[in-house]
């Protein structure tokens, strides 16, 4: 059951909880991250990594629905004080991060994300990737963390199905796979090129593939676009690479 409503901005775990939803370092050394809405919290409990608590606002009564579950309680204010959104719904899950993917990996399909910085980017191509039934995707420093709170909103519970972690460049180095980089001058794919397992590094929105990374690439590529646009934003170009990764 739920212990007495908190009423408190200053209260230890409304910092605690707070701080969860807008520091990457704090939530990895925690281990835990913020889920926010009824929807994820749903998805949540349908995996192995249940939520270690749910805080609520005091005019909710799921108890009952959670019997297994710390309930935390909290005046809609201080609620919304913990959320991240701009029109919170009054529930927000404590999820375990899962366990980080082999680094480097040493089969499999994995979508590689070099410093892009949008963390709504992150999660939608999460999100594409575990759709299309990649093995995982692999971060490199720099990147938005897959865990704050609006990468795990874009990625629509992907987060709890498909494993995501940071990488180096020196751990690349060690990698068996073939990498292939995703830039404007590269050369285009041709069917079946992505059939096998392989990484597929991906730019940031500005920049695109950083220099060390490219050179480190087995090969280069591009995505054809026989129409006049420039280029494509990120996550419109990972879903096609992931389309064209996706197992036969």
């Amino acid at each position: 059951m739920a212990n007495k409503v908190i009423t408190s901005y200053s209260n230890a775990k409304v910092k605690h909880f707070r701080r969860l939803g807008r520091d990457a370092d704090y939530r990895r050394e925690q281990g835990v991250y913020l889920a926010e809405g009824s929807i994820l919290l749903d998805d949540a409990l349908k995996t192995e990594f249940a939520p270690y608590a749910v805080l609520l606002g005091h005019y909710q009564d799921w108890e009952n629905e959670l019997p297994d579950t710390e309930i935390i309680v909290m005046e809609e204010a201080v609620l919304d004080y913990v959320s991240t959104l701009r029109t919170p719904d009054g529930i927000i899950s404590v999820c375990p991060i899962p366990p980080a993917p082999p680094v480097p990996p040493q089969s499999g399909r994995w979508m590689l994300l070099d410093r892009i910085q949008d963390p709504g980017n992150v999660g939608s191509i999460h999100r594409t990737a575990q759709a299309l039934g990649l093995d995982g995707i692999l971060l490199t420093p720099g990147c938005a963390d897959p865990y704050n709170p609006k990468a795990v909103r874009a990625a629509s519970g992907a987060t709890l199905r498909m494993p995501a972690g940071f990488i180096t460049l020196e751990q690349l180095c060690g990698c068996p796979l073939p990498i292939l980089a995703a830039d404007m001058g590269g050369t285009p794919i041709a069917p079946g090129q992505l059939d096998g397992d392989c990484i597929v590094a991906l730019g940031s929105e500005g920049q695109g593939i950083s220099r060390e990374l490219k050179k480190r690439a087995d090969k280069v590529i591009s995505i054809p676009m026989p129409g006049k646009a420039e280029s494509l934003g990120v996550a419109a170009a990972a879903a096609i690479l992931c389309w064209e990764m996706k197992k036969k």
